[in-house]
């Protein structure tokens, strides 16, 4: 009788030696996470498809960086409308100053998109990354808040005497499983004794239950404590075809070359002599040049000796169809379409659109997590921070509730690219004209600030209002005087 799902079915040949082993998410992937951004990183830094995946990614969530647009519902905050968008205006100039600048950076190098790419590209790498609230106060910056963006692989167990707690790589959790501190090691210091590195605890909320840690990782599944390399489930693969290409090129490079073998029919006098008889035979000895073989070079033979060149066959013909087979493997496992992964568009016209498209589904979804997990914390630091300075007017911030009105923003970055523009616009009209979008979601969609924009427009109007009454004025004039 055979088994309900035929692959448990101790009896079938097929599946006989695959027993995987059962456990639960971090059993499965804390003992080899380690070993895993190892390679991801190695394969990062030296395989080309690898990393072109992982700066695609990067740079179409990322891009120029991605920017606050503050929200107040004025009716819910019992402030007048005109004091909600004095507050909103002057809330995301505060903050655009300062991440504009490399004080919202704890070393002072990195302005806040080079951070998000810091954030993002660790993430994808290392499997995760994090955030720290910082605070340095310094002279040219309008605020002291900053951020500190740590390596995953920088937060690990700390020393054996600490292993009595629930500590798992590095993040630590109280009896209900919710994380509570992270064991964050310092650089390494080369000492005497060689490379040594220290590990800080740092809780994940301050004195005053404030956030003080982001943790921006994937959580896959429910009881994963870390995050898996982006690249994880595709390492061999990349790992072989980058062999299988290089092997190709050098295949290619020799064969460019006059390859050739040296053939003897018996009668030469080295024919049949070993290495040792080779290096001990008299000096009066015939010998072959010793002439590197390369591009027109002569060789001198020996007595019954002569050349042949062999046939490699190299590049292979089959090469290309091979290595684009395997990465459209690879694509989906990641997230890209063939076409974006190796960013090449000549397969059809209709496909590159819909590659495109389902590309930029997979950045909008990286790019709201990169927003909620990374951007609007941050954000809600800066304006906190400004309004116990006194830099903004919060009527009522004590309140949990109005806190978190006051705070709220949504964010924009650059738009998907478009293949029409001429089609992309007369779509937004028809959308338009039909209720099922407003002017601030197409506008916004183009990675654009709809007050600046409606500033701007108005101010355009006020001038055109200006010329026209001058044009007026003078026309008046004109007649009166004639």
């Amino acid at each position: 009788m055979d088994a309900p799902y035929r692959t448990v079915d101790p009896f079938n040949r097929i599946v006989e030696e695959w027993r995987p082993s059962s456990s639960d998410a971090d059993e499965a992937l804390l003992p080899s996470l380690q070993g895993l951004r190892d390679q991801c990183r190695d394969l990062d830094r030296n395989e080309s498809v690898a990393r072109g995946a992982v700066e695609n990614i990067t740079g179409n969530v990322v891009g120029e960086g991605l920017w606050p647009q503050s929200k107040l519902n004025h009716e819910l905050l019992e402030i007048s409308e005109k004091e909600a968008r004095a507050f909103e205006n002057k809330a995301e100039a505060i903050f655009r100053v300062l991440a504009e600048s490399t004080a919202i950076d704890f070393a002072g190098v990195s302005t806040f998109p080079e951070l998000q790419d810091h954030a993002s590209r660790s993430q994808l790498t290392d499997g995760d990354s994090f955030a720290v609230r910082r605070f340095k106060a310094r002279s040219h910056s309008i605020l002291g808040t900053c951020v500190q963006v740590v390596e995953g692989g920088r937060v690990a167990d700390p020393a054996a005497g600490s292993l009595s707690k629930d500590i798992r790589e590095g993040v630590e959790f109280d009896p209900t499983g919710e994380p509570i501190a992270y064991h964050i090691r310092n650089r390494k210091k080369l000492l005497d004794t060689g490379w040594t590195s220290e590990s800080r605890r740092v809780a994940r909320y301050n004195n005053e239950q404030e956030l003080q840690v982001l943790h921006l990782f994937h959580k896959r599944l429910p009881d994963q404590s870390r995050g898996e390399p982006l690249l994880a489930p595709t390492i061999q693969k990349f790992k072989q075809l980058s062999r299988y290409a290089e092997a190709e090129i050098a295949a290619a490079v020799i064969n460019a070359f006059p390859m050739t073998f040296i053939t003897s029919e018996g009668t030469s006098p080295l024919s049949g002599r070993s290495n040792a008889y080779l290096a001990n035979r008299p000096k009066d000895s015939p010998e072959r040049s010793k002439t590197v073989m390369g591009p027109m070079t002569m060789l001198n033979l020996l007595p019954g000796e002569k050349v042949e060149s062999p046939t490699l066959g190299r590049p292979s013909p089959q090469f290309d169809a091979f290595f684009n087979s395997v990465l459209k493997q690879v694509g989906p496992s990641i997230g890209l379409p063939y076409e974006v992964l190796i960013q090449h568009f000549s397969s059809s016209y209709s496909a590159a659109p819909a590659a495109l498209l389902q590309a930029w589904r997979f950045f909008k979804v990286r790019r709201k997590w990169l927003e909620i997990k990374f951007c609007q914390p941050i954000y809600e630091w800066v304006i906190h921070e400004a309004i116990l300075r006194g830099m903004l007017e919060a009527p009522g911030f004590e309140d949990p509730f109005k806190r978190a009105l006051y705070l709220k923003a949504t964010w924009i970055g650059q738009e998907m690219p478009s293949i029409d523009r001429l089609k992309d616009a007369k779509a937004d009209e028809v959308e338009l004209s039909n209720g099922t979008t407003t002017r601030r979601d197409i506008v916004e969609s183009k990675g654009k600030d709809y007050e600046s924009l409606k500033r701007l427009e108005l101010v355009a109007d006020l001038r055109g209002e200006e010329f026209s009454s001058m044009k007026l004025a003078t026309s008046n004039f004109g007649s009166t005087c004639g």
